[in-house]
C-alpha cells in the first residue's frame, strides 16, 4: 500500500540553550486511538547507534502504544543529550503499524578555542575543560566547564574574571566551541585587619593563614593574590589555632571584604570574639578500659591544671587508640567528651573507650605502582599476613613507604577492608602514586668558595623499579673539578644487606697552600642492626697527587701516593625528610683506619649529631655538632691534605676558607714571607640555625645562624664564633645558599662580614 496515513505526529524542537522540556499531559496534543506497534524504525542517525536508541525506549514490537508511553519515550531519547529534535510518526505500511522516530543530531565539537585569555595559556585552560574535541555538544557539560574555568581563574588570583561561551558554526554537522574570557587584573590583598583579638597580635595571626598581603616577593610566589577557597580554609585555620591555645569558645564572624574602586585591591577585616582561655580541670577514663590508669596517663600530653590544646587532644586520642590497636583491637574507638566547669574557665576531659573485637591482618594488595615492584613496598612493611592487628606497626609501615621518596606523599594510603563474612580479618590495600624519581640537572653559577662553576648530574633514585640508586655527577669550577659514579643496592639479593660503590676523580685548587688531584674507588656494605640504625663497612682506595705547592713546609713525598683504608660507621637516622628535614635526629659515628697496604697510615674517628625541631608553624630550629680526631699510626706523619681547617660556607661562615687553624710562617717560592694554615689533628664545630619560609610557592627560605668551632690540637683549644643571616632557594639544580657571616673572635671580628654563595644543604 503506497498511501501513508499519518495518524500521529509529535515534534519536539528543543533548543539546547533551554535544557530539557517539562511535559504535562497536554503536551501530547489531541488524544488518539490506541494501536498495536508491529515495527519500530529510527531515522536521521549518523553518529549515534540505532541500538542505543532502541534500548532506551519502552515501546516494543507487539506492544499497544498510547500517548503517555510515547511521551516518556521521547523524553528518554532526548535525555540522551545527543539530539536537537525528535519526532515520532505512525505509518501504516502493507497493513502493518510502523512507529518511526526521526532524529536531528546535535553538532560535533571539532574545535575548542579561547578568546581574551592573556594571563593564562590555552593549554592551561584546556586542562580544566571536560568537553573534548569530536564529542557531541552537551550544553550542560559546557556550562560545567564555564564554572570550572571561573574557579581556576579565581585560584590564580583573577577574582573578577568572567567566562561565557558561543558556538561557531563550521557546517551543518560541526561547530567550534569558543570560550570568551574577560580576565581583568589579578586582585591583590592590600590589607588584612583583625578586630577583637587581644591574646595574639595581628602579625601572629597573619603568619598562620594562607591568604597574605601583597609584598616584594609576591611576583615570584603569587602569595598576595586573593583566592576564595584559601580564604575559607583560613577561617578554619584560625579557629583551630585558637583552640590549640585553649580558647574553646572562639568565634569568627563573617569577614568583611572590600574591593577598591579600580578593582585591583582587596581589603579584608575579620572580627573575632576570643572568649576565655580554658585550662584542664580533670581527666578521666570510662568505658571498656584494658590498661591501668597510670599507663593511660603516661600516653597523654594533656595535663591537669595546664592550658587546654586541641592539637594535644588529637595526638592523645591517636596514642590511646594505638594502645588498643596494638593489642589487636583494630576497631577500637576513643571518644572524647568535654564538659565546661560552671563558673570557671576550666574543662573536664573524659576519654570513653569502645574496644570492639580482636582482628588479624589478611591479604596485602599494592595498587598504583606502575613502575616500582611490589617487593620494594612490601619489604618496608612491619606487618605481615596473619599477624594480630597492630596499629603502631601499620602507621610506621606507611611512614617507611613514604620515607622511600618514590611516591607522591599525599597519594600513599593504607586502607583496611574486611572480606565478606570475615569481620575479624582486615585486608590491607596499599595505594600509591608514582612520582618522577629520575633527575637530570644542569647548572651554572658562581660560588665564593670555588669561583664560577658548571654542574651536571643524572640520578635515578628508583633504578629499574627496584629501589636502587644510580648517580652520575660532574662539577667543573674555576678552582675545583669532580666527576663521580655511584651505585647503591639497598636490599642485596632480597636480603637486608645494603651494598654499593663508586669511582671518583677530582682536582682542587681552593687551598692557598697547594693544589691536589685525587682519584679512587670505594665499596661499602651495610646492615640494619636496630630500628632506624644501620652498620656500614667501607673500603676506599685513593691516589693523591699534589702540585703548585706554595707552602714550603709541606712534604710532597708524604702527600703523594696511595691511601688504602677501611671505615666502620654506625648511623641512626630518624629524619622525616632527608633533603629538607623539619623534625627528627641524625646520629653517626665512624672510625677509619688507613694503612691496609698503600703508602700512608693514620687513624681517624669522627662523630656527628644533627637535630631538627619545629618551633612554631614552619619555623624550624636546626642544629649540628661535629667532632673529629686524627692519630698517627706507627709514628707515620699525617699528610697535610688530611688535616682539619675551618672557615667558609660549610662550617664557620663568618670566616674565609681555611682562616681557622694552626698557623706557621714560611717563605714561598717567590721569596715572600707568608702565613699558612698547617691544619690540625682535632676539630669540632657546631651550626645552629632558625629557618622559615619566605615564599613557600617559590621555594625561598630565610635563615639566621650561629657557628662555633675549633681546629688544631687538643692541647690548646680556641673556639671561634660567628653569626649571620641568609637566604636559600630550593631550585631545580639544588639548594642555593646566599649567606652573610660576621666573625666574633680575635682579629677577625673587625674585618667585616663574609659573603658566601654555595650550592647544597649545609646539613
Amino acid at each position: 500500500m503506497s498511501l501513508r496515513v499519518i495518524i500521529l505526529a509529535i515534534s519536539f524542537i528543543l533548543s539546547i540553550s533551554r535544557g530539557p522540556a517539562v511535559y504535562a499531559s497536554e503536551d501530547i496534543g489531541p488524544r488518539v486511538d490506541l494501536f498495536k506497534v508491529d515495527k519500530i524504525e529510527v531515522s536521521g542517525l549518523k553518529k549515534v547507534e540505532k541500538e542505543a536508541v532502541l534500548e532506551r525506549i519502552g515501546a516494543k514490537a507487539n506492544m499497544v502504544l498510547d500517548n503517555y508511553l510515547l511521551k516518556r519515550d521521547l523524553e528518554k531519547i532526548y535525555s540522551m543529550k545527543y539530539f536537537e529534535s525528535v519526532e515520532a510518526e505512525h505509518v501504516v505500511v502493507a497493513g502493518k503499524n510502523v512507529l518511526i522516530f526521526k532524529m536531528k543530531e546535535k553538532p560535533i565539537v571539532t574545535k575548542i578555542s579561547f578568546e581574551g585569555n592573556d594571563g593564562l595559556s590555552d593549554d592551561d585552560l584546556k586542562g580544566q575543560v571536560k568537553t573534548r574535541v569530536f564529542s557531541i555538544l552537551d550544553t550542560n557539560s559546557v556550562k560545567n566547564d564555564v564554572q570550572a574555568l571561573l574557579k581556576h581563574y579565581e585560584e590564580k588570583g583573577y577574582y573578577l574574571a568572567s567566562v561565557d561561551y558561543k558556538e561557531k558554526k563550521i557546517n551543518e554537522e560541526n561547530i567550534e566551541l569558543v570560550f570568551n574570557v574577560k580576565e581583568f587584573d589579578k586582585v591583590k590583598v592590600k590589607k588584612i585587619s583583625f578586630l577583637g583579638n587581644k591574646a595574639f597580635k595581628d602579625e601572629e595571626l597573619k603568619s598562620i593563614i594562607q591568604t597574605q598581603e601583597d609584598s616584594l616577593f609576591s611576583a615570584l610566589s603569587g602569595s598576595g593574590n586573593f583566592k576564595e577557597i584559601n580564604f575559607q580554609n583560613d577561617i578554619e585555620r584560625m579557629k583551630y589555632f585558637y583552640r590549640m591555645k585553649g580558647y574553646l569558645q572562639i568565634n569568627i564572624g563573617t569577614p568583611e571584604i572590600t574591593i577598591s574602586e579600580d578593582k585591583k585591591w582587596v581589603f579584608i577585616t575579620m572580627k573575632l570574639t576570643e572568649g576565655p582561655q580554658f585550662a584542664i580541670n580533670k581527666i578521666s577514663f570510662v568505658g571498656e578500659i584494658l590498661f591501668p590508669e597510670g599507663d593511660l596517663r603516661e600516653k597523654l600530653t594533656l595535663k591537669e591544671n595546664e592550658t587546654y590544646s586541641e592539637e594535644s587532644l588529637r595526638k592523645d586520642i591517636q596514642s590511646l587508640t594505638e594502645m588498643y590497636q596494638d593489642e589487636g583491637y583494630a576497631f577500637a574507638n576513643v571518644i572524647r567528651n568535654l564538659n565546661i566547669v560552671p563558673g570557671e574557665n576550666k574543662v573536664d576531659v573524659e576519654f570513653s573507650f569502645e574496644k570492639g573485637k580482636i582482628a588479624y591482618f589478611g591479604r596485602f594488595k599494592v595498587k598504583g605502582n606502575s613502575k616500582s615492584r611490589d617487593k620494594v613496598i612490601r619489604r618496608e612493611l612491619l606487618i605481615h599476613e596473619g599477624q594480630k592487628f597492630n596499629g603502631t606497626a601499620l602507621r610506621q609501615s606507611k611512614e617507611n613507604v613514604q620515607r622511600l621518596g618514590f611516591f607522591e606523599p599525599d597519594s600513599i594510603v593504607f586502607n583496611t577492608v574486611s572480606p565478606k563474612d570475615k569481620d575479624d580479618i582486615l585486608d590491607v590495600e596499599i595505594s600509591v602514586k608514582e612520582k618522577n624519581t629520575g633527575q637530570i640537572s644542569l647548572g651554572a653559577g658562581y660560588s665564593t668558595a670555588t669561583g664560577g662553576f658548571f654542574q651536571a648530574s643524572v640520578s635515578q633514585a628508583n633504578f629499574r623499579g627496584l629501589g636502587q640508586n644510580l648517580t652520575f655527577s660532574l662539577n667543573i669550577a674555576k678552582s675545583s673539578n669532580t666527576f663521580s659514579i655511584d651505585f647503591t643496592e639497598p636490599f642485596f639479593l632480597d636480603t637486608k644487606w645494603n651494598i654499593g660503590g663508586g669511582v671518583f676523580v677530582s682536582s682542587d685548587d681552593t687551598s692557598a697552600s697547594y693544589s691536589e688531584k685525587k682519584k679512587g674507588l670505594n665499596f661499602r656494605v651495610g646492615y640494619p642492626v636496630l630500628t632506624f640504625t644501620n652498620l656500614y663497612m667501607t673500603y676506599k682506595l685513593e691516589n693523591t697527587r699534589i702540585k703548585a705547592v706554595d707552602d714550603p713546609t709541606i712534604d710532597v713525598k708524604l702527600e703523594n701516593g696511595l691511601a688504602s683504608s677501611v671505615q666502620t660507621s654506625i648511623i641512626y637516622d630518624r629524619r622525616d625528610d632527608r633533603s629538607d628535614s623539619r623534625k627528627g635526629i641524625f646520629l653517626s659515628y665512624s672510625t677509619e683506619y688507613t694503612g691496609l697496604g698503600g703508602d700512608k697510615k693514620w687513624l681517624k674517628n669522627d662523630a656527628e649529631a644533627r637535630g631538627f625541631y619545629p618551633v612554631w608553624g614552619d619555623l624550624i630550629f636546626r642544629s649540628r655538632l661535629y667532632a673529629a680526631r686524627l692519630d698517627e699510626v706507627n709514628g707515620r706523619k699525617i699528610p697535610r691534605t688530611e688535616k682539619f681547617t675551618l672557615g667558609g660556607s660549610r662550617n664557620l661562615r663568618g670566616y674565609a676558607y681555611e682562616a681557622v687553624g694552626p698557623k706557621s710562617k714560611a717563605v714561598n717560592s717567590t721569596g715572600q714571607l707568608l702565613t699558612f694554615n698547617t691544619g690540625g689533628t682535632f676539630s669540632t664545630f657546631t651550626n645552629l640555625e632558625l629557618q622559615h619560609p619566605l615564599s613557600r610557592e617559590a621555594g625561598l627560605k630565610w635563615v639566621v645562624f650561629f657557628d662555633a668551632g675549633h681546629a688544631g690540637g687538643l692541647d690548646k683549644v680556641r673556639v671561634y664564633t660567628d653569626y649571620g643571616f641568609g637566604f636559600r632557594w630550593f631550585s631545580p639544580i639544588g639548594t642555593l645558599r646566599f649567606e652573610f657571616g660576621y666573625p666574633m673572635t680575635g682579629i677577625y671580628k673587625n674585618q667585616g662580614s663574609q659573603f658566601h654563595f654555595d650550592i647544597g644543604q649545609l646539613f
